[in-house]
């Protein structure tokens, strides 16, 4: 049975947290398998205020992209709450795959993993044990340790603005922006998309799951294609080259 899937920013989320946890084997390693552990029971509850504390953002433009994330993946969670409230097992294709990270014995895990601390102590490097992808963490001014993302900082890239003198706009940087927004505007769609399947199927309007997900893969791609078509009208980002 198809299920829908955690779209492009959420997706990152579970590759990353898949192949490597935090250890709590020293007491030096406790604040960080907190954080872990905060963080997956704040992306289990839906919860995108916590998230947003507990995800590094160092730029305005990392702070948007993490924003959008965090409410993405608080409106996934809500669409998925709705539709097994409605229709049972049925409604389990909705579901996020948020348990995949965030059971019982995934926490287990924990208690297995390597830390591996860097400059000093600003960054640390959360592997597991025959697994590929580590996973990083950032503590803060105030002390606190933050999951790193690099999807948000990548897509926060191509918007971020660089220290260019005034009124000058180098090569490149409107091409950036315009993506960025982009990205953006398809994001808030997504998640207006499973805001208002989440009250079709509330309301009655959806009555069985097969046409809740129908609809939403529908406005889905629809949302993807807008931004396709979006993508085909940026000017290159390479400035013409004199005749």
């Amino acid at each position: 049975m198809m299920r829908v899937r955690i779209p492009y920013l959420l997706a990152v989320i579970l590759l990353t947290l898949t192949g490597a946890r935090a250890a709590a084997a020293e007491d030096a390693d406790s604040a960080i398998t907190g954080a872990l552990l905060r963080f997956v029971d704040a992306l289990e509850a839906g919860d995108a205020r916590a998230l947003e504390r507990l995800i590094v953002a160092e730029t305005p433009a990392q702070e948007q992209m993490r924003k959008l994330f965090c409410d993405l993946a608080a409106a996934q969670k809500s669409l998925e709450r709705a539709a097994l409230k409605k229709f049972g097992e049925e409604g389990s294709r909705f579901r996020c795959g948020f348990d995949l990270i965030t059971g019982a014995t995934d926490r287990k895990l924990l208690a297995t993993a390597k830390v591996i601390y860097e400059e000093p102590n600003r960054f640390v490097h959360v592997e597991k044990s025959g697994e590929l992808l580590p996973m990083r963490l950032h503590r803060n001014q105030q002390g606190q340790w933050q999951v790193v993302l690099e999807q948000i900082e990548e897509d926060a890239d191509e918007q971020d603005q660089y220290p260019y003198p005034p009124f000058y706009n180098p090569p490149g940087i409107s091409w950036r922006s315009a993506l960025a927004n982009i990205h953006q505007t398809r994001y808030k769609a997504i998640i207006e998309t499973f805001g208002q399947t989440q009250a079709r199927i509330e309301n009655g309007e959806l009555a069985t799951a097969t046409a809740a997900q129908r609809e939403l893969l529908d406005k889905l791609s629809a949302a993807a294609t807008d931004a396709v078509k979006s993508k085909t009208t940026l000017p290159s980002p390479r400035p013409k080259e004199r005749q």
